[in-house]
This record gives structure tokens, C-alpha cells and sequence, in this order.
């Protein structure tokens, strides 16, 4: 979709323009310093019932500033009975074990990065496929060892859903173990959370 008339946004242009409109996002990987997670296992906030898998529990102090709760433990579990949704459980008190616990599970550790808005993000069609190639080596779905995000943009998922979750607040979402890609939307006490196939 490049246009060649002197009115299409060069490359770098809209590189910079990216750049401008990225979010604060926090990469969780195997590997690192900062603990900040718990990937699997039974989860640190219980479930209220049996029929939910546990995916990750956070560390909510490594949440973007100004995203979701600043203190305690989010767990993010899918409702294994619709494969549609799942609930998040928040405790302002809880903590996470130490990350080199005999539990079953794995410890993750925070990687801060700037979310780039994917290509849907540009209203006016400019994002040519020079940007695409640009994207896609800085969106963690592209990765290998990338477990799951905290904050940053939205995925652009088949199911079209794209432009009316622009403005929401995107909290978490999960890479490893896919599909189902797990988000977890809301801020405060109300969230939600969302199973993605394709």
C-alpha cells in the first residue's frame, strides 16, 4: 500500500510517528532480574472454582504506570468450559513466592519496552508494508522468548475488534503455550478477559 505521490509519509516519518504513539508495555521472559511473575502452576490468587486453568500471576507493581492496580497480586485464569473468557482475581495484600520456590510453575522477569502501534493504528492508510516489516521486528508476537506482555497496544486479531479496543486498557496478554492468546482488559477492580484463536 506505498504510494509514491510527494503527499505519502516517508519511512522514517512514520517510523517517528510510531515512536510518538507508542505505550509503555513490560516484556515477561524466562530469563532476567526482575521477578515479576508466575507463569502456570495452581495460581497465588485462588480461583473460585475448578473449571478455570491459571496462566499468570503479576507482580501488579510491574504494571505501566497508571495500569490496573499498583500493589499486590492479578491472577488471569480462562474459563475452560466456553474456551471464550475467564476472569482476573486481584489481591492488594498477596505476594509472590520466591521465585526459586518448589512449586510447580515458572518464575518470570520483567523486561521494560516501548509498544509500536501496529499498522490498523494509522487512521488515514499511510502504513505502508515497509512499516509492517518495521512492526513486526518489535511486536512481541514475532518473538521466541517472550512468555507474555504487561500494557503496550493491542493485537490486530482476525476478529475485527481492533478499532473499538483502541482506547481500552490492555493490562496483559499471554504468548507462550497459544492458542488460546489470553488478554486481560479493564483497570481498578472490573476486568476482563478474553481467549483468542485463530
Amino acid at each position: 500500500m506505498a504510494r509514491s505521490d510527494d503527499s505519502a509519509p516517508t519511512v522514517s516519518a512514520l517510523i517517528a510517528q510510531a515512536d510518538a504513539l507508542a505505550r509503555a508495555s513490560v516484556l515477561l521472559k524466562r530469563e532476567g532480574e526482575k521477578f515479576a511473575a508466575w507463569w502456570g502452576g495452581p495460581g497465588v490468587v485462588t480461583a473460585p472454582d475448578a473449571n478455570h486453568r491459571h496462566w499468570l500471576s503479576i507482580d501488579c507493581r510491574f504494571l505501566p504506570e497508571g495500569l490496573g492496580p499498583d500493589s499486590g497480586v492479578l491472577s488471569i485464569y480462562t474459563d475452560e468450559e466456553d474456551g471464550e473468557s475467564g476472569f482476573a482475581v486481584h489481591d492488594p495484600q498477596a505476594r509472590l513466592p520466591r521465585a526459586d520456590a518448589p512449586l510447580e510453575g515458572e518464575p518470570l522477569y520483567a523486561h521494560p519496552s516501548p509498544s509500536l502501534p501496529p499498522p490498523d493504528a494509522f487512521d488515514d492508510g499511510d502504513a505502508d508494508d515497509a512499516y509492517l516489516v518495521h512492526w513486526q521486528a518489535h511486536c512481541p508476537m514475532y518473538a521466541d522468548d517472550i512468555v507474555a506482555v504487561l500494557g503496550g497496544w493491542h493485537f490486530p486479531w482476525p476478529d475485527g475488534d481492533w478499532e473499538q479496543n483502541r482506547e481500552r486498557a490492555l493490562l496483559a496478554w499471554t504468548l507462550d503455550e497459544s492458542e488460546p492468546w489470553v488478554e486481560v482488559w479493564g483497570g481498578g477492580a472490573a476486568f476482563q478477559v478474553m481467549q483468542r484463536v485463530t
